[in-house]
Formats: structure tokens, sequence, C-alpha cells
């Protein structure tokens, strides 16, 4: 074997990535199932095309793995769910999509920071964070512009609930009067 000419590694950070994937360095295999996935193809691909108006991939991956698949992974369902032609979920998916998500938030809340109404730029912010166990739903988001946003991040600013924008809101524009008021 030669070893990568810029470092001591005997592969290519390429080839350790497919490696650390697929568990081999070839491109493809034919065994007989497909080389990236490892699973039988007529199995998964009916019961892709079954659920896919029932369940996101993530609840067919789940689940395959339940029933003995363990090779099955997000990444592969969403793989074969696009070569059957499948781009899109049947159920949910325009909900699902951040875009639409940020502009139905915009919609509700209004297009201006809901703690110091600046008015420019706005971001959606997830009030409880997706890391959290938060939703990605409207009731979950708050318009905000990027300097609360970035206040937020930090810490700055806490929120447990859209209960608590009220009181920050409050805080802010206090806050800003006395600035305003000082010169």
């Amino acid at each position: 074997m030669t070893r990568h000419k810029t470092t001591s590694e005997r592969y290519c950070p390429m080839h350790k990535e497919r490696f650390k994937r697929h568990g081999y360095f070839e491109l493809k295999k034919e065994r007989g199932e497909h080389g990236l996935e490892k699973l039988p193809h007529k199995f998964v691909d009916d019961y892709i095309l079954e659920n896919l108006d029932k369940m996101i991939d993530k609840e067919i991956s789940d689940r395959l793995v339940q029933l003995g698949y363990g090779g099955a992974t997000t990444w592969n369902i969403r793989y074969r769910r696009r070569k059957l032609g499948n781009r899109k979920y049947s159920y949910g998916e325009i909900k699902k999509h951040k875009a639409w998500i940020r502009t139905q938030a915009i919609n509700r809340y209004g297009n201006r920071c809901e703690l110091c109404a600046y008015d420019r730029c706005v971001d959606a912010h997830h009030v409880i964070p997706k890391r959290e166990g938060g939703p990605h739903e409207i009731d979950n988001l708050m318009v905000i512009c990027p300097n609360c946003h970035a206040l937020i991040t930090r810490q700055k600013i806490i929120l447990k609930s859209r209960a608590d924008v009220v009181v920050a809101r409050k805080s802010i524009v206090s806050h800003l009067k006395s600035l305003y008021s000082k010169s």
C-alpha cells in the first residue's frame, strides 16, 4: 500500500471517510445488496414505499433497526427514497421545511424584532432549542433581529418559553429608553 504523499497516513482522508461510512474502500460491491447500504433492496424498497406517507426517514430507519436491519440509517433511507423517485415525503414535508416555518413565523409575529422592534433584518429563533427537544413549529419560534439573536445565543437574555418574551421585551425597551434619555 502506498502512503498519502503529504502525511504519514496510510490512506487519504476521502478513503478513510468512505471506509468509516461503508466498511470498505471500493466504490461498489455487488453482493446481492447495494454496496453503500448493505441492506436487501426488495424488502427495504417495499417498506419505504409502504410507510412513506406515514413516517419520516428517521422513523423508517429506527423501525428497520428494530426489525433487525442494523445497517439502516437515515442516510440510507433518504438515498433509497430518492432512488425510488420520491424526492419529498408524502406527509408533512412542507411543514418541516425551514424556510416555510420561518415565513409562517414572520407572518404570525410580524416583520420586526419581538424584543427591540428593529425591522431592517430579522431571524427566526427557537425559544426552546431543538437540541433540548424544542419542536420545529411556529409556536416555538420567535422573530428577532441579529443583535438580539446574538444576545440570546450568548445567554445574556434567557428565554425558557414564549411567556418570557414579554418580560425580556420590557427590560430591553426600558434599558434602551434609559440609554437615549441620558444623552
